[in-house]
């Protein structure tokens, strides 16, 4: 499954004026289309604004620290076209694409409060 962030700052010309925000969605949808187990879901906020556009690749059947890869600043076709190859591919663990290598981070859940 692909968590695709769309709300706020995500997917929005105001922030991202030069990202096509729609054909962004249209690839990532076709892609997933051709692999019958991916599934691609938006999803209000990921609460990553600074790293916009952002993309989670959840596995779940994966253990716990792998189920979740976390992508940053998918804003270029090139890095939309890796990563929605990626996708296509059933996204699996060890071949992450050079191309959106470096896009990935470790998110941190927020602290609950005590």
């Amino acid at each position: 499954m692909v968590l695709l962030c769309r709300d706020c700052c995500c997917g929005t010309a105001q922030k991202h004026p030069r990202t096509d925000h729609d054909a962004q969605l249209t690839s990532l949808t076709a892609a997933a289309s051709d692999n019958p187990a991916v599934e691609v879901r938006l999803v209000d906020c990921l609460d990553e604004c600074d790293r916009s556009n952002v993309a989670v690749v959840r596995r779940p059947r994966a253990p716990r620290k792998q189920r979740d890869t976390w992508f940053g600043g998918l804003l270029t076709d090139a890095a939309t076209d890796a990563f929605a190859d990626w996708v296509r591919d059933g996204a699996p663990d060890h071949a992450i694409p050079a191309k959106i290598r470096g896009l990935t981070f470790r998110h941190l859940p927020p602290r609950k409060d005590r």
